[in-house]
């Protein structure tokens, strides 16, 4: 598939509520550091892999500066709450901006904390994708979602948009399909940081640049 079809949609908390999970090994800077620099080397995976649609919702300024210069398009999320939460909020903003600025894309929905993901394991996925009109990857722990691809005319995005939870269950039931028969040769696209533990199998795996050089500066190791 012809990857400038391709729009992808990336939603990122303020800086200073993300990533509490981490807590207490990582302290409150640290944190809003390791989100600039995960979403930083997911930005640049994604234009490895010749994604250049790209549109980044967040409320923080430095989220926006740092996918700015990463060559993206950004918008301000006034959160707004959709069903309830915010996070779909932002991502059915991206989706509704990502058509204005690039009409009949197909849309990938993307998770901002994937910072061992490699171009290639990208563009299979989408190829995987394209002959279906909803598809999802299920993060490494089978219950979350790190990507969700949707079809331009099939874009009734508060009905799909389901991350949080149990996304892989929701965006199951509403007809979605999961890659599940290549989604294992893909451990990088499956890894969203969470917690400590999520962070260092993201390092053995292998790490983008910007979170390797936190993570070095952080000394964190497998009993933290």
């Amino acid at each position: 598939m012809d990857t400038r079809s391709i729009a992808v949609v990336i939603a990122v908390k303020e800086l200073s509520a993300a990533k509490t999970r981490l807590s207490p090994g990582v302290d409150g800077n640290a944190r809003r550091q390791l989100v600039l620099a995960m979403l930083t080397d997911t930005l640049a995976a994604v234009r490895a892999a010749g994604l250049d649609q790209v549109v980044v919702v967040s409320p923080d300024t430095s989220v926006a500066e740092a996918a700015q210069a990463s060559g993206a398009r950004t918008v301000v999320d006034r959160g707004d709450v959709l069903n309830g939460d915010v996070l779909n909020a932002a991502f059915a903003i991206g989706i509704d901006h990502a058509l204005l600025l690039w009409p009949g894309s197909r849309i990938m929905v993307l998770q901002a904390d994937l910072p061992a993901v490699r171009p290639e394991s990208l563009t299979a996925a989408i190829d995987r994708s394209s002959d279906l009109e909803r598809a999802f990857i299920a993060d490494h722990s089978g219950t979350g979602t790190t990507a969700l691809f949707l079809n331009a005319a099939d874009l009734s995005a508060a009905d799909t948009l389901r991350f949080g939870a149990h996304s892989a269950r929701e965006h199951r039931r509403r007809g979605a399909v999961e890659l599940t028969e290549d989604s294992g040769r893909w451990p990088d696209l499956r890894i969203d940081v969470d917690t400590v533990e999520d962070l260092l199998t993201a390092r053995r795996l292998g790490l983008g640049t910007s979170t390797s050089a936190v993570l070095e500066r952080l000394q964190l190791d497998e009993q933290t």
